[in-house]
């Protein structure tokens, strides 16, 4: 039983009047004049025991009275109908659309996602006039809208007609929160919340650890399921994940993606055409056979034929749910760089031969030769990289090169005996000894070298994909640095070390680019060498950030464009938005909104320089495919809510109308309980009247 008006309860404390007065009248004594003690002890056992029934009589009468107008003040009623009882209440009626990414699959009876805005179409068609209903999807809702109930249906069904699939994950327990509010201003007193999904299994997953109840209020949850499971699906493949293997990106260079492939189908796929692109546009494919429930590693590599920021994705072909179909990342290939070059012609000789090979035009630096530091700080703004090679070094020079790493520039410097070398590595935390010859036998080699790290990455990789040996140089003289990342070893110390200093690289290789301490300038190592780390300095420390679709997105400001005023942001629809930065005493940040679709966000400076990529990707869980039992969904729920025999599971298969009328309708009792009350009344005047003639008898006689 339900009550209309459950305050009016508070009523029910007056039943207690009567029984106050009833028990105040025993105290009073009354005095009957009698002629003989024999008629007193007649009384004594007839009259008093007359009188006590009445009285107690009287006493119910009266409280049922009582009790009898309050129920009916609360209005109570009881689900289903009975003879000139039964009405059908005004309702709130709130119904949660699920749009996620396994909506988009389609069976027998067509895209779930059209099944269930059919469903929420009947339930709107329903509705009677004064009832107020509100549609929301369950993702993707932006956070800026103003959610309301409305009265005019027309509208609600417009908005049922706007949904669509997105990338983000259904959640049952968040969406309930977020209806919390409108319960609260809802102007009925009997509320509905209607959840049409597929009842993917993880829609029921709490990210957060307490265990409270998410709905809190009185209201009938009817959880409408579309579709029946996997049954009727189609075969789905989906890509779960992509990481870059590539470590360092120039144009004409090959990039290389690895993707993780699943086929998330209970029967074998053959065939599947995985493809790479840059920017929609595609560079490689590949095509592999997947046996059912299992995963695949898929190498796909391109070189990308422009600088700057790029949008990549594994791809798939259709399938049962085409948004898993893809995933992204994003990289940056930096810009020519312009590199300054500290030395003498001898010493800068290899360098600049290296650095101009033919072939490189589009992604060789441009080169800016200086005899020593003093003359290159005044074009120390314009430099992205120093490379120095030579030449002296004072204590001004120190301050100039320490200032030009810690706001990101890149520096590699060579070992020598050029003075104020020791106090420039010691201000990046390397520790330079004395320089260690080797007799003139018996020369120092390359003991081990880090395959791994950005700067040699694939450069000892062959064609056929094994593993070569590292070429060494005859080292004779070498002065090792110490308290860095050692990247080269040999039998002497480390060669080649690696240090940070603010935003910027530091590279320092113990032996000189010329022919005077080792052989290392005529190798095919310091080529690579010389390349890559000009490559390695010069990238941003922050090539890119990876976040979930659907999630706030705050965006750390490299410390390079921290002065910047605005940025301008391309999102994944190929929107562009002015971003304005808020500056924190500890960083500088810039919110993107949030992203309901996966892709690649690209910022950029004002002067169209590229800052960072923003890669946004869907959660893998919706191409699991993974359903909650038939029957099930409601003993899942029901621990979560306060009233969990209001939650009822229903299918499509059913008449919403029909679903939503029962819920509806119900008998109001509150006329038979003033009819019981009206009785109650008359048979206490009825008692009260034959007590006083007995009285008015008992003193005559």
């Amino acid at each position: 039983m339900n009550f209309l008006n459950p305050f009016a309860l508070l009523g029910l404390a007056a039943a207690g009047i009567p029984v106050l007065l009833h028990l105040l009248n025993l105290r009073k004594l009354r005095t009957i004049e009698f002629s003989t003690v024999q008629f007193l002890l007649e009384l004594q056992q007839t009259r008093v025991r007359k009188l006590k029934i009445q009285q107690i009589l009287l006493l119910i009468l009266r409280t049922l009275v009582v009790l009898f107008a309050v129920f009916a003040l609360a209005r109570p009623t009881i689900p289903g109908s009975l003879p000139l009882l039964s009405s059908t209440s005004r309702s709130s009626v709130i119904i949660l659309i699920d749009n996620s990414g396994s909506m988009e699959a389609s069976d027998g009876g067509g895209e779930r996602l059209l099944q269930a805005k059919k469903a929420a179409r009947q339930i709107v068609e329903g509705l009677r006039d004064g009832d107020e209903v509100v549609v929301l999807p369950m993702t993707g809702l932006d956070g800026s809208t103003s959610i309301d109930f409305t009265r005019t249906f027309p509208i609600a069904l417009e908005h049922i007609e706007r949904v669509r699939c997105t990338d983000g994950t259904a959640n049952l327990p968040s969406a309930l929160r977020t209806v919390r509010p409108l319960l609260d201003n809802a102007l009925h007193a009997h509320r509905e919340i209607y959840v049409v999904s597929d009842a993917q299994r993880s829609i029921m997953h709490r990210a957060d650890a307490s265990r409270d109840h998410v709905l809190t209020h009185d209201a009938s949850v009817f959880l409408v399921r579309v579709g029946d499971g996997q049954r009727g699906l189609e075969q789905n493949v989906s890509v779960d994940s992509v990481a870059l293997r590539t470590a360092l990106f120039q144009p004409e260079k090959a990039v290389e993606l690895e993707a993780q492939v699943r086929n998330g189908s209970e029967r074998d796929a053959t065939g599947v055409v995985v493809s790479m692109s840059f920017d929609g546009v595609r560079v490689a494919q590949r095509v592999v056979d997947l046996p059912a429930g299992e995963t695949r590693t898929v190498s796909l590599a391109a070189p990308p034929q422009r600088s700057g920021m790029i949008a990549a994705a594994i791809e798939l072909e259709n399938d049962a749910i085409d948004r898993d179909n893809v995933r992204w990342v994003g990289f940056t290939v930096p810009e020519r760089a312009t590199v300054g070059v500290i030395g003498s012609e001898s010493d800068a000789l290899f360098v600049r031969t290296v650095l101009s090979l033919p072939g490189m035009e589009r992604s060789a630096p441009r080169l800016q030769q200086y005899r020593t530091l003093r003359e290159a700080a005044p074009a120390l703004s314009s430099l992205d990289a120093i490379v120095i090679a030579g030449g002296d070094i004072t204590t001004q020079d120190i301050s100039q090169v320490r200032q030009f790493a810690e706001s990101g520039g890149g520096l590699v410097v060579f070992g020598s005996d050029a003075a104020g070398l020791a106090e420039l590595l010691s201000t990046c935390g390397l520790v330079v000894g004395d320089r260690v010859s080797s007799d003139g036998d018996a020369p120092f080699a390359i003991t081990s070298a880090d395959k791994q790290h950005p700067l040699f990455a694939g450069v000892f990789i062959t064609s056929t994909g094994t593993d070569r040996a590292v070429e060494s140089p005859r080292i004779t003289t070498l002065r090792p640095a110490r308290g860095g990342t050692e990247i080269v070893q040999t039998s002497a110390g480390a060669m080649i070390t690696e240090s940070v200093l603010g935003q910027g690289r530091v590279i320092y290789c113990g032996v000189p680019p010329t022919m005077e301490w080792s052989t290392f300038p005529t190798t095919g190592l310091f080529a690579a060498f010389m390349v890559r780390s000009i490559l390695y300095t010069v990238s941003p420390r922050d090539q890119g950030l990876s976040v979930a679709v659907g999630d706030a997105v705050r965006v750390p400001v490299p410390p390079r464009h921290a002065g910047d005023q605005s940025f301008v942001a391309r999102d994944v629809y190929d929107v562009e938005t002015t971003l304005f930065p808020v500056r924190l005493p500890s960083s500088t940040l810039l919110e993107l909104p949030p992203q309901y679709r996966s892709g690649v966000v690209k910022i950029r400076a004002q002067d169209s320089s590229s800052v960072m990529t923003v890669t946004l990707n869907a959660a893998t869980t919706e191409s699991r495919l993974d359903f909650i039992e038939r029957g099930t969904w409601a003993n899942e729920l029901a621990p979560m809510v306060d009233h969990p025999d209001h939650v009822v599971e229903v299918s499509t298969q059913s008449s919403m109308r029909d679903v939503a009328q029962a819920a509806r309708t119900g008998s109001e009792l509150w006329s038979v309980f003033v009819v019981l009350a009206l009785i109650c009344a008359v048979a206490e005047m009825a008692v009260s009247r034959f007590m006083a003639q007995e009285a008015s008898v008992a003193a005559t006689t």
